[in-house]
């Protein structure tokens, strides 16, 4: 390996569920999205970066926990998150870690179409130090318009570890949602999840998915809508919502898997509400360092207590 590498620093983690069983070029630059896949493909190649300690080629298969090493060879500033200051509100932070409370309409780190105004880009302004860990730091995501808690790494040691206690399911995530219908009862929804067959930008409930896990628990009932409370064991894209949509109860404002609200019904509110009634309100987990007991809570943003206030009506 080269030994000149301009003072960034050494990038080791493991290989995450989600990218099991991909290719070694394209797991790696999905986890490491300040990298191009054409890059990790030199650097591969060059042997700057090693999987479990061993030199690898850019097709070889990956698998979970296995052990990647990169050690950035030349100025990389053209594939770093670029900067960018963006109001960010944290409630919680020390030298370890971040925890950030999402707002709406933005996306937690750049993706096709969205290179920037994400949070990842923020958050790289605000902590520089986060331009050279996997994701930014992040140690898992919201959709755009799901608001509330995150939780990002400040170090790769504890990145390594928050995203083993989150495979282990040890951080505890609850949600606050309100969906369309009166729903009754508390539950669990137990279905596997992948992508959908015919629309892949979709997920899909399907007995040869992944394995994914939703407690729910009822909180109030209104007229035609319900306030529920959701506990994630697993964390598959757009779990929430799909597991609702399967269970009959979508959330409300939820464009890709809610109800299609007849043009003609009154209740406005239901058909208006701009964005899927999500909020991720609660995080638990165990302090990486320390050992201290981590529990963090967020208030409903605005536009959920209004809706509140007017399905209560």
């Amino acid at each position: 390996m080269n030994d000149e590498i301009n003072n960034v620093d050494i990038i080791e983690y493991i290989i995450s569920e989600e990218c099991k069983g991909l290719r070694a070029d394209q797991a790696i630059a999905n986890e490491n999205i300040q990298f191009s896949r054409s890059l990790v493909q030199k650097w591969i190649k060059k042997g700057n970066i090693t999987v479990n300690n061993k030199i690898i080629k850019p097709k070889d298969i990956l698998s979970e926990n296995d052990k990647v090493t990169i050690i950035p060879e030349e100025n990389i500033n053209s594939n770093f998150i670029k900067p960018e200051e963006i109001f960010i509100k944290v409630e919680y932070e020390d030298k370890d870690l971040i925890v950030v409370n999402k707002d709406i309409n933005i996306v937690s780190h750049p993706g096709a179409g969205n290179t920037s105004g994400t949070l990842a880009n923020g958050l790289a302004y605000k902590y520089p130090e986060l331009v050279n860990l996997p994701r930014s730091g992040l140690i898992h995501r919201l959709d755009k318009d799901t608001s509330g808690l995150l939780i990002v790494a400040r170090s790769i040691e504890s990145y390594m570890i928050l995203i083993k206690k989150m495979q282990n399911k040890e951080i505890k995530r609850r949600y606050i949602a309100f969906v369309n219908g009166q729903l009754m009862k508390n539950g669990q929804i137990n279905q596997p999840i992948s992508r959908h067959r015919i629309d892949r930008k979709k997920m899909a409930v399907n007995p040869s998915g992944k394995e994914a896990i939703t407690d729910y628990e009822v909180i109030k009932n209104y007229k035609y809508a319900s306030k529920v409370r959701l506990k994630l064991h697993t964390g598959r894209t757009h779990q929430i919502r799909v597991h609702m949509q399967y269970l009959g109860y979508p959330i409300i404002g939820d464009k890709t898997y809610g109800l299609k609200i007849d043009k003609n019904n009154k209740i406005d509110i239901l058909k208006e509400f701009s964005r899927q009634a999500l909020h991720a309100e609660e995080l638990q987990f165990i302090h990486p360092r320390n050992g201290q007991d981590i529990n963090i809570k967020s208030d409903v943003p605005k536009d959920l207590k209004e809706l509140e206030e007017a399905l209560d009506v």
